[in-house]
């Protein structure tokens, strides 16, 4: 049954990633998340592939190899992963989230009044991603720290593993791996990959 939502007494929670694409890592994080809030408010980075702007703090994360997936193909994942694990459609959101330029994310996210942002930090880009989060006036809670070392697996992983034609259902959502599949991506990726290693490519 569909739970009626009082608007008055609502907590919301946000959550920031990239989701290029959704795995295993991203699903703990969101469900830790989602524990601590009544309706999950998921902001998607980098929400245009054509404006990727550098960081210092991770500059690897604006290159447009690191970014292959639309932001509509993005919420696809997103939206089908929760719902296979049993989420209701308003249990959350998700929403396009500019974290290099601040001020534009203000229109998609809720107010800072009512909403609590959870960051985990790996490396120096997590902090970075807090403080940016925070000068919106949001509170921020960190889930936790870890090492590199120490995360499920990341969307690096997940891409080069499909480019090079290694193991990487096991890392994702089984909707995940249904949506690369049926839509193309596994194989477009691995094209794209022999191609950058031709003589003579750009990228050779």
């Amino acid at each position: 049954m569909t739970r009626i939502v009082d608007w008055g007494e609502i907590r919301y929670g946000l959550v920031l990633g990239r989701i290029q694409p959704l795995h295993l890592g991203h699903i703990e994080y969101l469900e830790a998340a989602k524990s601590r809030c009544d309706q999950l408010v998921i902001g998607v980075t980098n929400p245009s592939t054509s404006v990727l702007l550098h960081d210092a703090a991770d500059p690897k994360r604006s290159l447009g190899e690191n970014n292959p997936f639309s932001y509509f193909d993005r919420l696809q994942m997103v939206t089908a992963s929760l719902i296979e694990l049993g989420w209701q459609h308003n249990d959350f959101s998700i929403v396009p989230a500019p974290i290099n330029t601040p001020d534009e994310m203000i229109p998609y996210l809720p107010h800072p009044n009512v909403t609590t942002v959870f960051i985990t930090v790996y490396d120096d880009w997590g902090e970075r991603k807090a403080d940016l989060i925070r000068s919106l006036g949001y509170q921020v809670e960190i889930l936790w720290r870890r090492t590199m070392a120490d995360r499920v697996t990341s969307g690096t992983t997940v891409r080069n593993a499909i480019r090079t034609g290694a193991a990487w259902r096991h890392l994702v959502p089984g909707a995940v791996a249904r949506y690369l599949h049926q839509s193309g991506w596994v194989v477009t990726l691995a094209d794209e990959a022999k191609q950058a290693a031709r003589p003579g490519s750009n990228h050779s």
